[in-house]
């Protein structure tokens, strides 16, 4: 369920390889750590890079290695700014005793698609219709893509981001 395949993009290099890693590991290592946390903090800036941050359950990592989510607020300054600056970074975590305790990953990706309407947003608006109600499902706005540029660990220093930043005692 986790395996990430290999993608190509035909327009633009990407960070992945032949041997399916990013930043030097695993991409299926980091989709099973991301898959495996619902809510993850998802960080954007407006066209003059106002920050906000946002908790978010819907992102995942798809089969492709890419991430997508849905947007139901009305109004969301999440899509807003995603509309406005691509950049987007999203954090996910475990918590420790202390700060320098906590592991996880900042996984730097970059808006590649805003969906507002037609038959994608239908079938995502007709699985929440099942799980969830009609209500939940007609607050559905948008579903959003993004493509993975780089992943740093929670606590940064110089290890990969599902090391530890200290040695145990």
């Amino acid at each position: 369920m986790y395996l990430i395949k290999l993608i190509k993009e035909t327009s633009k290099l990407t960070l992945m390889n032949v041997e399916n890693k990013i930043n030097g590991f695993s991409i299926a290592t980091l989709a099973k750590f991301f898959n495996s946390h619902h809510d993850k903090l998802l960080c954007t800036a407006d066209k003059n890079g106002a920050p906000n941050i946002a908790l978010m359950g819907t992102p995942r990592m798809t089969d492709t290695g890419s991430i997508e989510l849905e947007l139901s607020d009305e109004p969301s300054i999440t899509l807003q700014n995603m509309r406005e600056n691509k950049e987007v970074v999203f954090m996910l975590y475990l918590s420790g005793q202390r700060a320098r305790d906590y592991s996880g990953a900042r996984v730097y990706a970059e808006v590649t698609d805003i969906i507002t309407s037609g038959e994608k947003l239908e079938k995502i608006r007709t699985m929440i219709r099942e799980r969830f109600g009609d209500e939940k499902a007609n607050e559905l706005k948008a579903t959003v893509s993004c493509r993975i540029k780089k992943v740093r660990p929670i606590v940064d220093r110089g290890q990969q981001w599902n090391e530890a930043a200290f040695a145990k005692a």
